[in-house]
């Protein structure tokens, strides 16, 4: 996989790097830009992805939760090992390589669904990179670790978990701070497996009844917004936390729909956030060109991971107009740099 832009973006000399979902968790955590969901019934999307029908179709979530009826469990996972079997099949006949495979999720339902589907359709599985584990809170959150951690015991390659938090227990003040602790916690024993945190915007949102509109961003929602300030603060120290959902979407970029993504989308890097759950295809694009890393950015991130700590403790930025210090912008400089290996650098 490589992040690729329109013509009419100018990249810096310095272009994105290429990456798969052997790569090491250090950098592929930082490579799901969009990571777009649809139904597991959607089995059409190999052939999508064969024909390479969206160019900017780096990582997906095959849903087995809220995009699925109750009624249609058991077909939907079918669809799935349909899926993960078309894909493997035409990496094994030479159709395309692992650098063009998609990261491919699975969302479950329920604890248990892991196991079951890896019991299925195992003999297909170095095709997935990881699980997506909905609802997580302290009520599930050791049952499917145990379980993944079952499953890891058997393969032989790379798989991760992303837990998405988004249920009442966090939401809801007097239990948030107990509720995040706790899986903070549970998580620690897999960490190197963990390759992001997730959160549900549209579900914090519905517990009390709102709901953001094009002209307003998840962090117009101030109640919304303290939990994920929270949620932002116990784990962005050690795990990538990625955006919500933008539930608007169209057929032209420029359209207000698109203003208002760009908007959240700047609120959510500001705070912490990188990369950003998708629900349409068109939303890709703006996503990835989000995370393209001004020149500025770069040049001083490079100036700062060039200073000598012992020598140097402040210098100016490029373009003369702030202050670079070593000891506090470390951390946003290897950041910074990350993401310009990944997704590349405007030019000036």
């Amino acid at each position: 996989m490589k992040y690729m832009y329109k013509s009419e973006i100018e990249l810096a000399e310095k272009p994105s790097m290429e990456w798969n979902k052997n790569t090491p968790k250090e950098i592929l955590q930082y490579t799901l830009g969009g990571l777009l969901y649809m139904p597991a019934t959607n089995v059409k999307i190999v052939d999508d992805i064969l024909n390479k029908k969206y160019p900017y179709l780096k990582s997906f979530v095959l849903c087995l939760e809220d995009s699925i009826g109750d009624s249609m469990i058991k077909e939907a996972e079918q669809c799935v090992g349909i899926v993960l079997k078309r894909l493997f099949e035409a990496m094994q006949m030479g159709d395309f390589t692992v650098n063009e495979l998609p990261l491919i999720f699975i969302r479950v339902r329920e604890c248990g669904q892991m196991t079951r589907l890896y019991e299925q359709f195992h003999e297909y599985f170095n095709v997935v990179t990881g699980f997506i584990l909905p609802k997580f809170d302290r009520t599930n959150a050791t049952k499917y670790v145990e379980e993944f951690k079952a499953i890891l015991d058997k393969v032989n390659f790379n798989l991760y978990v992303l837990p998405i938090i988004e249920s009442k227990n966090a939401m809801f003040k007097q239990l948030r701070m107990e509720n995040l602790i706790a899986i903070n916690n549970i998580i620690k024993s897999i960490s190197k497996n963990v390759l992001g945190i997730r959160v549900g915007g549209a579900d914090f949102s519905s517990i009390f009844g709102l709901r953001r509109d094009m002209d307003h961003t998840i962090w117009d929602l101030k109640v919304v917004a303290d939990c994920l300030a929270d949620i932002i603060n116990m784990f962005g120290r050690n795990y990538i936390v990625s955006g919500p959902a933008w539930e608007y979407f169209g057929n032209d970029d420029t359209g207000k729909w698109a203003k208002g993504l760009k908007r959240e989308l700047q609120m959510d890097y500001m705070n912490g956030m990188i990369g950003k759950t998708a629900i349409h295809p068109t939303q890709l694009p703006i996503i990835q060109e989000s995370l393209m890393v001004p020149y500025e950015n770069y040049r001083d991130a490079m100036n700062i991971l060039g200073m000598q700590q012992d020598i140097i403790g402040v210098q100016k930025g490029y373009g003369n107009g702030k202050m670079n210090e070593v000891k506090t912008h470390t951390n946003w400089a290897k950041k910074i740099i990350c993401l310009a290996n990944i997704y590349g650098v405007k030019k000036e």
